[in-house]
């Protein structure tokens, strides 16, 4: 039974992830997210929301089942193996923005691909974000040491995976682990939520975004003088675009007549 479906509306792919009883990851989500992956690098596709199609969940984490066989040396369960790192690193470097519709809990390797995305809104409510394999005498393998140290610093990332310790959506926003939070007394979801922010961007210019994207991405501490000089290559490549001439034409007749528009 596929876990994966698409749905494409308004140019915003909206993937909904699906693995009853448990809704966890396993081999065939991998397999299946990464055949879609070409689909969402589409040019009608300008904005990629994913969430979870079971009730409180948007990944509980990866499956545990798999993870047991591999750790006896059994055969998982797909014959066809895809690399997670290289899964989520493709994620990241889509040229377009890619939000975590988060309708409830995420630990693990739930989690680990939530971080993955650019993106994370989350419904207030009783569910836990974080990676507690160190429980299970494992550590998270799938980024989750290195993008949780990216959100919330290094020494509180160490402090949360040491102690397996998982936070309300609440508790994630105050530690900059989402970006938004849907009040739980509202009747709007995050799916809702999320949908509204992805069609927002999908109107801006699909070639400003895919560069402000990977500028981001790539920004370094201290100040890369590499990646300050590729910004304004990429910022004068931009002014000489027919969209981008036109919007600043306009706004600038506004600013002209006085109307002060921006």
């Amino acid at each position: 039974m596929p876990q994966l479906a698409l749905d494409l509306h308004d140019r915003v792919a909206t993937v909904t992830i699906t693995n009853p009883p448990l809704q966890t990851m396993d081999p065939h989500t991998l397999v299946e997210l990464s055949d879609l992956l070409p689909r969402l690098g589409e040019p009608d596709v300008r904005a990629v929301v994913f969430t979870g199609g079971v009730d409180g969940f948007f990944i509980r984490h990866y499956s545990v089942i798999e993870l047991d066989r591999s750790a006896q040396g059994q055969p998982g369960a797909s014959t066809r193996r895809v690399d997670i790192h290289e899964l989520f690193l493709a994620i990241e470097h889509l040229p377009k923005p890619v939000l975590a519709a988060l309708n409830g809990t995420a630990m693990g390797g739930g989690w680990e691909f939530a971080m993955a995305t650019d993106i994370r809104i989350a419904k207030d409510g009783p569910y836990r974000f974080g990676l507690p394999e160190i429980s299970v005498g494992i550590l998270p393998g799938a980024g989750g040491t290195q993008r949780l140290t990216n959100l919330v610093g290094r020494h509180r990332a160490l402090e949360m995976i040491l102690r397996a310790r998982t936070v309300t959506p609440r508790e994630a926003l105050e530690l900059g682990m989402i970006e938004e939070l849907v009040p739980a007394d509202t009747a709007e979801t995050a799916l809702a939520r999320a949908q509204s922010i992805a069609a927002e961007i999908a109107g801006r210019s699909s070639l400003a975004v895919a560069h402000i994207k990977r500028l981001v991405r790539a920004a370094a501490d201290p100040v890369s003088p590499d990646l300050l000089r590729l910004e304004g290559r990429l910022f004068a490549e931009l002014m000489q675009t027919p969209e981008a001439r036109e919007l600043l034409a306009g706004v600038a007749a506004a600013h002209r007549s006085g109307g002060g528009a921006s």
